[in-house]
């Protein structure tokens, strides 16, 4: 603004002309700018806690787990364990797939029991008597003998008959008259029908009353061992497992010697040698 005295421009802070100092008013100061104003800081909410799996957890699907294994566990044993006798409890159970032909008296010999050595029905379980009549049975029968070879016409049920083979078993005849056929831990008859293998395995033993006749033994009042067992395995699988069976064998025709010994029928041959004469 110009002063009306002498044209000077400006004013000082007071108020006055800068050049005459006439009175000419306090200029308005400049408009302020308006100040940005303080944000408003909020606090923070803190983040939520981690969250942790429970260390239970995974140990407790664990267990579930492996109780329902040990559940069916024990349904499975309940049902092939096959009784609460402890000597059962290794035994598959089932049906025994072997059965044998029937001996008649002019193949067999005098007075034939049917059955055959591995196959026959079970006989009676009587024990033998230690005052058994004498056998009659000439010196060469008595004494103790090892099977080289026993070979056997064995039926499979449903299958057919061949011949079986193997060795192993041995035979204890004393002056009572009691033999006793020993498989030890184990004697293994083998044979086969075309692909399929089969495979019969006796452990233990079974005792018998002997009577010897006209070149011929027979055997009665079949006594097995309670914990023999017997066992049927077609092309590696147990087909069958269960306890030694009091089978009767048929008659046996006798051809024995000094150090020798041969047993045969229409379906079983087998050769042993004297292991002692003492049995």
């Amino acid at each position: 603004m110009r002063c009306p005295r002498c044209g000077a421009e400006g004013v000082d802070p007071a108020g006055y002309c800068v050049q005459c100092k006439l009175f000419r008013g306090q200029v308005a100061p400049p408009p302020q700018q308006p100040q940005p104003q303080p944000q408003a800081f909020y606090p923070v909410a803190p983040p939520p806690p981690p969250k942790y799996r429970n260390p239970l957890l995974i140990p407790g699907i664990i267990f579930g787990v492996i109780a329902l294994l040990l559940a069916g566990g024990v349904i499975v044993y309940a049902a092939t364990s096959g009784g609460d006798d402890p000597g059962d409890q290794d035994l598959t159970g089932g049906t025994n797939p072997v059965v044998a032909p029937s001996i008649t008296a002019t193949e067999a010999g005098p007075t034939p029991t049917p059955g055959a050595t591995l196959g026959g029905n079970p006989g009676p379980s009587s024990s033998a008597s230690a005052s058994a009549s004498p056998t009659g049975a000439p010196s060469c029968i008595l004494g103790v003998f090892l099977e080289e070879q026993h070979n056997e016409q064995v039926t499979v049920l449903n299958t057919g008959t061949f011949p079986f083979t193997g060795s192993g078993a041995y035979h204890r005849y004393n002056e009572r008259g009691i033999v006793t056929i020993d498989y030890g831990d184990g004697m293994h008859l083998r044979g086969s029908n075309g692909a399929n293998q089969y495979e019969y395995i006796f452990e233990g033993f079974i005792s018998y009353v002997f009577k010897y006749e006209n070149g011929v033994v027979t055997y009665s009042a079949p006594r097995p061992d309670s914990t023999g067992t017997e066992t049927f395995i077609r092309n590696g699988n147990v087909d069958f497992k269960g306890k030694l069976e009091a089978r009767i064998p048929p008659p046996m025709k006798v051809n024995c010697g000094p150090v020798a010994m041969s047993l045969t029928n229409q379906i079983t041959t087998i050769q042993l040698k004297r292991t002692s004469k003492a049995p």
